[in-house]
């Protein structure tokens, strides 16, 4: 990257800044005339002195010709104003554009960063000088040549002004700038170099905060809170000691302007009054020197803070560059612009004396020479320092050797652009990264190199889309449209989208997630009115689930939903509303406080009961709980009040020993009445929701459902006969609820459920839906094994020649393990396999192992051959 700031604004604004200067040179006659012009009216209009008879053949009076030059001052002020406007934006709009420039290419460039860059620049530090340093940068950008030009212009035409009004007001008007220009440089070149060391010692600290972040379970784990913050306290005190000296300083900096500033009137008003009194000089041309020295202190302070802003954003600038330009950089030449076709990768791999460094001193890999045939699978064991994970990267492509040299496919693995390895090599590891966004987004990210199909838009957005694009092209940034579609079908062996969800459930199976990625689709829900067939089967399917757990002795194990039942595995609110609350106010957690429940369990004679059955859960809960410490797992697992809530109950209760329950405040009684709400009774069978009162209940839903049915913003009531958008897809189907205290009831109801659905028809929406699983931060929605699996599903899914894997199945049980690793390397054959295991055990799986230790390779061969007592290889399987 341009190391020089104004080469680099030249560099990409040159013809911005000249049709700036254009605008600004046009201003400054204007400006001249505009301090003129009141010259002319306080001596000629007003005083009534060289009042011209006639302009343009109008006759002109004392009134009217005060009037016109009124009107041109007017006119002059307009204009200039307008010019300036535009000279603003125009900048404004200069400054975005480069800023969005100058990002994009740090972003480039950290696209390019050589891996082990990545181990001493944290995301901590790179995040905050792309988004937040380079602000400035933009900001200065835009006015980096128009500002000093438009306001030297403006200060060296008021000082024209004023020279001619009289020489030694103009003289008198300039004598303090010398000492301005010297002290001010020297002065700055110290809050420069303290701002450069403000700068750094700011990105540590973000570093530091971002470490706290990830070792957050270890700060807890080891009681070093104090620890953490003593050191953050260092680090902003040296902050802070840094911005306080720059403060003094930048503000004595300040004063010295402002003092001077002020002294020259001095001159003014003793030098120019003097002539005025000899009639050397006239009132109109002093006030008018006064009036144009006012504005001269503008565009000096201007100058003075564009100085001090340049010097600020240069140092910034020259650091940022310097952060983002490591030795070590792939070539560009490596990642724009990938040929046409990328040729297969079906060949020998061949290392010829292979040597891999990180700092120059010590190998990694050292002198490493093997050769891998077409279609073979290798196993690469060895002990953690052994270099085998070296040795996938070296392979992928990842780093580059420091000696010696790949061969692949009879390419020289060094030289060859990145799509050849980025398209026909799938590579993963144990700490594979999964992006933020669906499960689909992640899984096809392999095939995703370019756009294949634009987006649909209709015309106005098609019209944004071509605003886009061209704003784009100026900025350097790319053009392509990320709501395209951008999966390679035919890279995947498929025709279209239906094809590869297909594909997807195929690969997913292999590797053990198509019952995850089916459940996921069970999760979500689906909107009637929009797929109305889906629905269709959805209710088929209830049916023979319906059928099925009637006939299949299953029944312990579900509730089903009926209307004219009470369902003891849902709770008593859930009971009540028997449906799916739209509306905030009919939440369970809210219904206590809702007035038109209170009055329907008033109407039908419910409430009494309930604030009765609340009383007596209150009651048992404080005398169950009276001796329970305050963080036990037993107030999360089994009480209705928690610890904080204890004392506050303890004291209702004592209230209702008195028999006082009608005369309790009604906050009181909404405590009470959320008690009864919460109760499930085949969960906590206390007898209290007996049977008479869920005969009751019954009739109150029913009531309920009357005073509510036409409105579908309050709740959407559960219907055998309809599928509901506000249920997930699974409760649609079972229309019930697993029981409680059964053993493996969930796992049997999702199985039955799972089945049915793929019978009746609905698998491939299902698996669609389940691609749409957002995965969360990092995966975080994701197991720890979920994503091993997926980074393996991700690299089959492009279909590649050479698989390159660095202990991806590390996190999965040895039964899942071994049964993943003989999936892929059946689903492999013919293609090559290079796989770093961690259980040298697993290398039997493999035609060839090769042994590392230290960064050499001391064995290869057979596994049979190798296993032998005396080699490497016995004593890692011991």
């Amino acid at each position: 990257m341009e190391r020089s700031l104004f080469r680099y604004i030249l560099q990409h604004t040159w013809r911005d800044q000249v049709f700036m200067l254009v605008l600004t040179v046009i201003s400054f006659p204007l400006i001249y005339i505009n301090l003129e012009i009141p010259k002319r009216i306080i001596n000629s209009a007003i005083g009534g002195k060289n009042i011209p008879e006639s302009i343009l053949g109008f006759e002109v009076t004392q009134i009217s010709y005060l009037m016109a030059l009124s009107l041109l001052l007017l006119a002059l002020i307009t204009i200039n104003g307008a010019l300036k406007y535009w000279i603003n934006v125009y900048g404004g709009i200069v400054g975005e554009r480069t800023m969005r420039r100058l990002r994009h290419a740090l972003y480039q460039q950290v696209l390019r960063f050589p891996l082990p860059q990545f181990k001493t620049t944290s995301a901590g530090e790179i995040i905050p000088m792309i988004v937040a340093e380079t602000e400035p940068v933009g900001g200065f950008i835009g006015e980096s040549i128009g500002l000093p030009v438009f306001q030297g212009g403006l200060l060296l035409t008021y000082m024209v002004f004023i020279f001619n009004q009289d020489m030694w007001l103009g003289l008198a008007a300039i004598a303090l700038y010398p000492p301005q220009m010297y002290l001010i440089p020297r002065l700055q070149r110290k809050i420069n170099l303290l701002g450069k060391e403000r700068v750094q010692t700011a990105r540590q600290l973000s570093d530091r905060i971002g470490d706290t972040v990830a070792g957050s379970t270890e700060i807890r784990g080891n009681d070093t809170f104090h620890l953490e913050r003593a050191d953050i306290s260092e680090r902003l005190g040296k902050i802070y000691a840094i911005r306080f000296d720059i403060y003094k300083r930048k503000y004595f900096v300040k004063f010295l302007n402002n003092f001077l500033a002020q002294v020259t009137p001095f001159f003014f008003y003793s030098v120019g009054g003097y002539l005025v009194i000899k009639g050397s000089l006239s009132l109109g041309a002093l006030v008018a020197v006064l009036a144009a020295y006012k504005d001269i202190l503008s565009p000096w302070k201007e100058l003075l803070n564009w100085y001090s802003t340049k010097e600020d954003v240069r140092i910034k600038y020259e650091q940022i560059v310097s952060q983002f330009d490591p030795p070590g950089l792939v070539d560009s030449k490596l990642m724009e612009d990938p040929p046409a076709t990328i040729p297969p990768l079906a060949g020998e791999i061949a290392a010829t004396d292979l040597t891999y460094s990180e700092n120059g001193v010590t190998n990694r890999v050292d002198r490493v020479s093997f050769r891998i045939s077409p279609g073979q699978h290798v196993a690469l064991v060895g002990g953690g320092h052994s270099g085998k994970d070296d040795i996938t990267h070296l392979l992928a492509r990842l780093v580059f050797p420091s000696a010696g040299r790949i061969n692949v496919a009879g390419n020289n693995f060094a030289d060859v652009h990145q799509a050849l390895p980025g398209r026909r090599i799938a590579y993963a590891t144990q700490n594979a990264h999964i992006f933020s966004g669906t499960l689909a987004h992640n899984l096809f990210y392999g095939l995703k190199h370019q756009p294949v199909q634009p987006a649909v838009y209709d015309a106005a957005q098609e019209k944004t889309e071509q605003t886009r694009v061209r704003d784009a092209l100026a900025a350097g940034n790319s053009p392509h449209d990320v709501r395209a579609d951008w999966i390679d079908y035919v890279a995947a062996g498929v025709a279209n989208s239906n094809q590869m969800t297909e594909a997807a459930l195929g690969v997913l199976s292999l590797v053990g997630m198509d019952q995850d990625v089916m459940s996921f689709g069970l999760a979500s829900t689906a909107d009637p009115r929009a797929d109305p067939v889906f629905a269709a089967k959805g209710l088929e399917a209830r049916a023979q689930i319906k059928d099925r757990v009637q006939t299949e002795d299953l029944a312990p194990f579900v509730e089903l939903f009926d209307p004219a039942t009470y369902h003891s595995n849902i709770s008593v609110a859930e009971n009540l509303l028997f449906g799916t609350p739209r509306h905030p106010d009919f939440q369970p957690a809210n219904l206590p406080q809702n007035p038109e429940v209170v009055q329907l369990l008033r109407d039908i004679g419910l409430l009494d009961d309930f604030y009765a059955a609340g009383a007596k859960v209150a009651r048992l809960m404080v005398e169950l709980f009276a001796d329970v410490a305050p963080d036990s797992a037993l107030f999360d697992q089994y009480s209705f009040i928690s610890a904080d809530e204890l004392p506050e109950f303890r004291a209702l209760v004592g209230k209702l020993a008195d028999g006082k329950l009608a005369a309790l405040p009604d906050d009181a009684k909404a405590r009470l009445l959320a008690l009864t709400f919460r109760l499930i009774v085949a969960r906590h069978r206390l007898g209290v929701i007996d049977d008479e009162m869920q005969r009751k209940i019954v009739e109150a839903r029913a009531d309920f459902r009357r005073r509510y049915n036409d409105r579908e913003d309050v709740v959407e009531f559960f219907d055998p006969d309809r599928f509901s958008s506000a249920l997930s897809i699974q409760d649609n189907l079972l229309f019930g609820r697993v029981a409680f205290e059964q053993a493996n009831a969930q796992a049997r109801v999702s199985a039955l459920v799972r089945e049915v659905a793929r019978e009746v028809g609905m698998k491939q929406e299902l698996v669609r839906l389940g691609l749409e699983y957002q995965v969360g931060n990092g995966g975080s929605r994701l197991s720890y094994s979920q994503r091993q699996c997926l980074a393996i599903a991700r690299g089959i899914m492009k279909n590649p020649d050479i698989l390159v894997f660095n202990e991806p199945t590390s996190g999965l049980d040895p039964a899942s393990e071994l049964r993943v690793l003989r999936a892929v390397l059946a689903w492999a054959e013919g293609r090559t396999v290079v796989w770093a295991l961690g259980r040298a055990d697993l290398a039997q799986e493999f035609d060839c192992v090769f042994v590392l230790d230290e960064g050499k390779l001391i064995e290869q061969g057979p596994f049979k051959e190798l296993e032998h007592a005396g080699n490497a290889l016995t004593r890692l399987l011991a």
